[in-house]
């Protein structure tokens, strides 16, 4: 096997991880807000010495490019991490309520928001050949909804939640797009994660103040080394080796991958109804990607 396809596989297994290990530390007692904080920080934590040391070849420490942000940039990207924080607290919170599969596969459609605030916000409208998938996509997020509504799991409130994670995302990354012009993708990873943890502190009062023990921590560590850094850094690496194509399809098995690591640590079985909205979901974005990504190569 190309070992870049190789690097793309681990990265979905690693990212995939994140529902489970959110699950983990909630059930030993940490709160969303907790977690999300502890996850953003020790990733900056561990990103900033690396971004403050000038590797061979360079002129400046890739820290350095922040000084070059703008202050228009600087207010999106505090938007920007604002959109985070909201996801980080809508999506964890709905793993308290929903199954890690529903869970995971609907906060994954925020390639459907980003389409529809794009259209609100930029007046750009969603290619033709993507609209099937998007019709599919949302036929399959309301399988999932009719199956907790009939209580075979889960709870409707946690699929909610997962789809405004999912609306959260997507405002991220349009507030990215404006923000990331004169800067490096990890110092303004940096940036983001150190922006994100002091607005989740905030909320922390109002939120059922700080919450964590020490196994909690060690999911949350999980997350900060292993889902952030070490799966994303894969997908970066891969990049240069085969096509944002690729890497965009290999995401879509996060929900299959979240699915089987939670079968083998909390028992969780779909039940037919979810396991078939969660397909279809999985499905519709597929269709959705290659109507883009067919259009985007009819343009070229």
């Amino acid at each position: 096997m190309n070992p870049s396809y190789l690097l793309v596989l681990l990265g979905v297994a690693m990212v995939s991880y994140s529902g489970p290990l959110v699950k983990v530390g909630l059930n030993f007692g940490a709160n969303p807000a907790s977690i999300a904080m502890m996850r953003m920080a020790l990733s900056a934590v561990i990103l900033l010495p690396i971004m403050c040391v000038r590797r061979k070849g360079q002129t400046e420490a890739p820290i350095v490019s922040l000084k070059r942000m703008t202050v228009k940039q600087w207010l999106w990207s505090v938007l920007a991490s604002v959109f985070l924080a909201l996801h980080y607290l809508t999506w964890m919170t709905s793993l308290d309520a929903t199954s890690t599969f529903a869970s995971v596969a609907l906060v994954c459609t925020q390639p459907l928001f980003v389409a529809a605030l794009s259209g609100i916000v930029l007046k750009e409208k969603m290619p033709k050949d993507a609209r099937l998938g998007a019709i599919v996509a949302v036929v399959g997020a309301l399988l999932i909804g009719m199956n907790s509504i009939a209580g075979m799991s889960g709870d409707i409130t946690g699929d909610l939640l997962a789809l405004a994670g999912a609306i959260m995302m997507a405002g991220h990354w349009l507030c990215n797009r404006y923000a990331r012009r004169t800067v490096e993708a990890l110092p303004f990873m940096l940036l983001l994660y150190t922006q994100t943890a002091l607005l989740l502190a905030l909320t922390l009062p109002f939120l059922g103040g700080f919450r964590m023990t020490w196994m909690a921590l060690l999911a949350v560590a999980g997350l900060a080394v292993g889902c952030t850094l070490l799966g994303h850094s894969m997908f970066t690496l891969a990049l240069g080796k085969v096509s944002a194509t690729v890497v965009s399809f290999a995401l879509l098995g996060e929900p299959v991958g979240a699915m089987l690591w939670s079968m083998v640590m909390f028992g969780e079985i779909p039940t037919p109804l979810l396991f078939v909205g969660g397909s279809v979901t999985i499905i519709g974005l597929v269709l959705y990607l290659m109507g883009s990504m067919g259009m985007m190569r009819k343009k070229q």
